[in-house]
């Protein structure tokens, strides 16, 4: 029965789940949501209606289930979760910030954006900005001090957002523009922190500091982007950059370009998507090393070999495996976006259970990437998962290759039409960055440092990742 959707709704049993939920786990789903979720999910099963004050949510958390939401029967499933379709009313955190863009919109338009921005993804073309990636993260770790202290997370929000000025704005770090961005993206601030909390769309009309510094930075972000898009078709808009590509852009069947609005909403989806996820899945990724000094002793000798003490390149990433092994691990257990919503466009069956139109149907990279019955071990940080086996007798190794593991198993890029434009592009400049980073630089932990995740949008380490950087030697 898993994963079939049956015609026959009205034999369909509704999702089980518990009459109410606890205070004490809903103080969870404050402050500590992927925790909630995972509790349910251990408590309850793979599928369970948790009956929440603002609306039931029902956690899916079956892969061939999730297949089927993301995949197959995706046309029978809009992105818009909080949207009711009797009165059509929405106003979801994320679209508060990035209006219509391809994270956030819904049906024909979305549609259409895919197909438009899609190109610009290929991966021949994003192959040219690997050289960009290896020369801003050399440039970025070479004054760090030998020996001191940094917090990694700030480190890699300023490494990937000079990343993503270059190649998606085409401005330098230390431009206006640019400090104008680092500045007023909002993070897990304003309406961003109530998306699940009971009473969260109240909360996200107060006029509390938190929503005031979120609605200054977007009239910040705003002003800048309106005034880039207004330089580049000054210019001619024929540079190699994301904004001028979006702006280049025609829609296939009636040729006309996106308007200002939209190239805004794509623009900034991109700077985010580009930017705040992949400094924290990089940030993760370092914080993980520290605690395993194999892993990180291997991924050393991997770059040393590979790279031979010059400057990474496109070619470089087949046969940075363990580095690349490294990522994957770390997007497994600590997925950036840690939630994807779907919600029924009528009533449909799934998994032999009824999902009444317009449910709230939640699936959970970070749940399911934790499941005990997928992943061996599963809170175990172990690369070697991603790799063939090796004789090594560890029984991980080779494991995440297997044929017997569901394939939305592991899902940190979503699926389906809407995966991820950029999973391409993201995974080749964390890789890069990271071997660029380990390739001149060892890290220790500092003591008396207690690190917990922090979930909104984004996954984050809370209070930071501070650690002790120190230059490597030759043969260190």
């Amino acid at each position: 029965m898993t994963g079939t959707t049956s015609p026959r709704v009205d034999a369909a049993p509704p999702m089980p789940g518990p009459k109410r939920i606890p205070l004490s786990a809903l103080r969870t789903l404050a402050n500590q949501p992927p925790l909630f979720f995972a509790e349910m999910r251990d408590r309850h099963g793979p599928f369970v209606r948790l009956p929440l004050p603002q609306r039931p949510i029902y956690l899916v958390s079956d892969p061939h289930a999730i297949q089927e939401v993301l995949v197959t029967a995706n046309r029978f499933y809009g992105n818009d979760i909080l949207r009711s379709a009797a009165t059509g009313r929405r106003q979801t955190p994320l679209t508060m910030l990035l209006g219509q863009g391809l994270l956030t919109s819904d049906g024909d338009l979305h549609r259409r954006q895919r197909r438009l921005i899609q190109p610009l993804f290929h991966r021949q073309r994003i192959a040219g900005y690997a050289e960009d990636f290896a020369a801003l993260s050399e440039r970025h770790v070479r004054d760090w001090p030998d020996g001191g202290e940094v917090d990694m997370l700030r480190e890699m929000v300023t490494l990937t957002l000079s990343i993503v000025a270059r190649t998606v704005f085409d401005v330098a770090l230390g431009s206006r523009e640019a400090e104008t961005i680092r500045t007023a993206m909002p993070r897990n601030d304003g309406p961003l922190r109530y998306a699940l909390m009971p009473m969260g769309g109240l909360l996200a009309r107060l006029p509390s500091p938190s929503n005031i510094r979120f609605w200054r930075g977007r009239a910040a972000l705003d002003s800048v982007v309106f005034e880039l898009i207004a330089r580049r078709r000054d210019e001619g808009a024929d540079g190699a950059d994301l904004l001028s590509l979006l702006l280049q852009a025609r829609d296939a069947d009636t040729g006309e370009p996106m308007d200002d609005r939209q190239v805004r909403d794509e623009a900034l989806t991109l700077l985010m998507a580009g930017h705040d996820t992949t400094a924290n899945a990089l940030a993760w990724a370092l914080h993980l090393l520290v605690g395993e000094p194999a892993a990180l002793a291997r991924l050393h000798r991997e770059v040393d070999e590979v790279l031979d003490g010059r400057r990474a390149t496109l070619e470089d990433l087949p046969r940075l495996k363990w580095t690349t092994a490294v990522f994957q691990e770390a997007l497994r257990i600590f997925p950036p976006v840690w939630t994807v919503g779907r919600r029924p466009l009528q009533e449909r069956v799934l998994s032999g259970y009824r999902l009444p139109p317009d449910a709230m149907v939640m699936m959970s990279p970070w749940v399911v990437h934790r499941d005990p019955v997928l992943w061996a071990d599963p809170e175990r940080f172990a690369p070697q998962r991603w790799l063939e086996p090796d004789g090594d007798d560890d029984p991980l190794t080779g494991t995440a290759l297997g044929q017997d593991r569901p394939k939305f198993a592991y899902f940190p890029f979503g699926g389906g039409p809407r995966q991820c434009i950029g999973n391409v592009f993201a995974q080749m400049e964390a890789v890069i960055a990271l071997a660029t980073i380990c390739q001149g630089w060892h890290f220790a932990p500092l003591g008396g440092q207690r690190v917990q995740p922090q979930a909104r949008i984004i996954v984050r380490p809370r209070p930071g990742l501070r650690m002790r950087v120190l230059r490597r030697r030759a043969g260190s």
